[in-house]
């Protein structure tokens, strides 16, 4: 009964290990000679069982596989009406620019052209440095000139099914080129134009999200994620006006200050006064001044309220709004506290719930991209969760000593009584350090510092234990045990420092 069961596991592995293999094969759009000769060697790959058994590999998840994208053949199209599909040229050209060197002989130029336009020197144009990198541009140009060419030679301009500037990311790298080398043929950098197109350069390392899988992966599902987040950026524009009317109500008018902080009315803001700065006396006339951030109308309002959704510097306008008093007076200090829930239930809703309701929804957009990854596949998600859990799944190493006396200790340490009592002194440990106050009597204070004492040498003693039960190697393979090991020593530290060494 025990062969039989032995042998129905092992089919079961086996047969889950080829399904998932042939799932991976069905899943590619197409393969080349290499690939399928790649595959089957993965599948010849064995491991030994650790009872021994012949396995099969374990299939990694498709997430995992660096999948060779698929190679854009050459549409069965003329090219600029010069090229047919089996022209020698044009096949030459479609090789060279999908070669894998070329790509990344074109990933490198734009990268160190990037770099290369973050080292100008902005106030000297004709610099020494400023020349190096614009012979340096030239060189990259004409890296980019002659990739756009061989791919429009490939695979035609614009007027059939997969040619070039049917692409959004091609067209983008023919605007950023097309920007640079306008920029290099006007001399003239006074001129407005030329500074426009030399500000677009920016866009230069925006060329690389074409050449890296991940990158362009990204920016798909942001644009997928800001096509459908529209009701919720309408919600959060609808809530934030909602609080922008009732600021205005509450605050219109009321953050005006006199810069002489003795003059508290508009009417008595008039005249001069004495100021005093770096033990100097100034004369300086009363204004009355608003405050950068107010309420006076509902589009400051909205702007107002966007700073404090930022949580930047928005303190000082919850002071502001709680010293704020009417119309036509300056502001008392802590006239109107009731006015601080308003800005904290903005804060809840916009801040922490619209925010993270906007954010959870990009990760989900993220997620049911990848998903995509396996629109082909039989098994749902859950399925192919369990199965990926049974193949990575790794049995458990736990030390059990061969020893009595270690055995015993080993037994003792490990027994729950002994992990709840420790952690219920941990649990003490920790009211009796938050009893700390200011000015707390003396004999307070060392009846803390006793127990502090008490409990640094109770955690000392389980660490004796529990090295003496798992030995060295064993007590520092858990993380928890090195940082217990930590907080002892420290603990054990500033005793020495506090008690010791500063009373001598």
């Amino acid at each position: 009964m025990k062969l039989s069961f032995n042998y129905l596991d092992e089919k079961l592995n086996d047969r889950t290990t080829d399904n998932l293999l042939d799932q991976e094969h069905d899943i590619k759009p197409e393969h080349t000679d290499d690939e399928i000769e790649e595959e089957s060697l993965n599948k010849d790959q064995t491991t030994e069982h650790y009872y021994g058994e012949r396995q099969t590999a374990r299939p990694r998840r498709l997430s995992e596989l660096n999948i060779v994208s698929k190679v854009k053949p050459i549409p069965p199209y003329s090219s600029l009406f010069l090229f047919t599909h089996t022209a020698k040229f044009r096949i030459i050209c479609h090789r060279i620019c999908n070669h894998r060197t070329f790509g990344y002989v074109v990933l490198v130029c734009i990268l160190f052209s990037s770099i290369s336009l973050g080292a100008e020197d902005p106030i000297d144009s004709y610099s020494f440095r400023n020349k190096i990198l614009n012979t340096a541009d030239y060189f990259f140009a004409v890296i980019f000139i002659i990739e756009i060419f061989l791919k429009i030679i490939s695979y035609g301009l614009i007027l059939h099914p997969g040619s070039f500037c049917r692409n959004r990311f091609n067209i983008l790298d023919l605007v950023v080129v097309s920007v640079s080398l306008t920029s290099m043929v006007i001399k003239d950098r006074a001129m407005s134009v030329v500074k426009i197109l030399r500000v677009l350069r920016v866009l230069r390392p925006l060329r690389a999200i074409n050449r890296a899988k991940g990158l362009k992966h990204v920016v798909q599902c942001v644009v997928v994620a800001i096509k459908t987040i529209g009701n919720i950026m309408l919600v959060t524009f609808l809530l934030q006006f909602m609080f922008a009317c009732m600021g205005v109500q509450l605050f219109k008018g009321t953050f005006y200050s006199c810069n002489d902080k003795s003059m508290l009315n508009r009417e008595d803001c008039r005249g001069y006064y004495l100021k005093i700065e770096d033990n100097q006396i100034y004369k300086e006339s009363r204004k009355w001044e608003n405050s950068k951030f107010h309420f006076d109308n509902v589009p400051q309002a909205l702007l107002t309220l966007f700073t404090v959704a930022t949580f930047e510097g928005w303190p000082t306008l919850l002071h502001t709004a709680i010293d704020s008093k009417a119309e036509g007076e300056g502001p008392i200090y802590n006239y109107r506290p009731f006015v601080a829930p308003f800005f904290i239930a903005f804060i809840i809703v916009i801040a922490f719930f619209m925010v993270n309701i906007f954010v959870g929804f990009v990760i989900v957009t993220f997620q049911n991209e990848g998903e995509q990854e396996y629109r082909n596949c039989e098994l749902d998600k859950n399925q192919r969760k369990c199965i990926e859990f049974a193949l990575k799944a790794r049995p458990i190493k736990r030390y059990i000593p061969i020893k009595k006396v270690q055995l015993k200790i080993w037994w003792f340490v490990t027994s729950p009584p002994f992990e709840y009592a420790i952690f219920s002194l941990i649990m003490i440990n920790t009211v009796v350090l938050a009893m700390k106050y200011n000015k707390q009597p003396d004999n307070y204070s060392k009846a803390l510092d006793y127990l502090n004492i008490v409990f640094t040498a109770i955690f000392a003693l389980e660490f004796v234990l529990k090295m003496a039960a798992f030995h060295f190697r064993n007590y520092f393979s858990d993380p928890s045990n090195c940082c217990d090991f930590v907080i002892v020593v420290g603990s054990l530290i500033d005793i020495l420092y506090t008690d010791i060494i500063a009373v001598s």
